[in-house]
């Protein structure tokens, strides 16, 4: 099964956790790739989440480059209205077809939250539910999280959606006491959840933080 790898807000990890995944997956030899097909917030000479997707990949792929990037650091819908574009969806679905077809098992990166706008009548839960993509949840570590993750949980269980995880992401050390007590509390919210909770790495490069949190991420696949 394909991998879409959501948020529960923006900025809590995404790439990390998809290039992880990617890397876990290449460590068993499976054909893997990450893919990330609307970038906002970049510009046309930036390195972008999608670049890091494709270093993870080991592989150039024309197939795997974002549909669309965006400079400006808004919701896709938003963005790419502003830019006076569109995201094709039946071309995004079409991607990952070919991508599937061409031997590749697809982690997709989403843009912010499950429910914020690819296009103004889709959005990644459309994306998951229409494909058939299992469902990992990347999300902040203190005191709230709960209450996102869970929000995110019943979206994806009322449309038949399989989570296949929850990544705590980012966990400081030493942890406050919300941050300690959320993954059991997680444990106990969504028993038949696997959850993770990743450390926050002292690095920059998203990609070292990728490898660092390899073997923690198998524990989803």
């Amino acid at each position: 099964m394909d991998i879409l790898v959501t948020g529960t807000d923006t900025g809590v990890g995404k790439t990390v956790i998809a290039a992880a995944l990617v890397l876990a997956l290449r460590e068993r030899r499976v054909r893997a790739l990450g893919w990330k097909p609307v970038e906002t917030g970049v510009g046309p000479d930036d390195e972008g989440d999608s670049d890091i997707l494709a270093k993870a990949s080991g592989v150039i792929e024309p197939r795997a480059k974002p549909l669309m990037r965006l400079a400006e650091p808004l919701a896709p819908a938003v963005a790419a209205e502003r830019a006076g574009q569109a995201l094709s969806v039946p071309e995004l679905e079409q991607r990952v077809q070919d991508l599937r077809g061409a031997g590749y098992r697809v982690v997709i990166e989403g843009a912010g939250g499950l429910l914020a706008p690819l296009a103004w009548n889709y959005n990644a839960l459309d994306l998951a539910e229409r494909l058939g993509l299992g469902v990992v949840i990347t999300a902040r570590t203190g005191l709230g999280t709960l209450n996102h993750i869970c929000l995110t949980a019943e979206a994806l269980r009322a449309r038949g959606v399989r989570l296949r995880g929850v990544v705590l992401n980012g966990r400081p050390d030493p942890a406050p006491l919300a941050d300690r007590t959320n993954p059991e509390a997680l444990y106990r919210l969504l028993p038949s959840v696997t959850v993770l909770s990743v450390p926050r790495h002292e690095t920059n490069d998203s990609l070292v933080a990728a490898y660092a949190s390899v073997p923690l991420v198998v524990a989803l696949l």
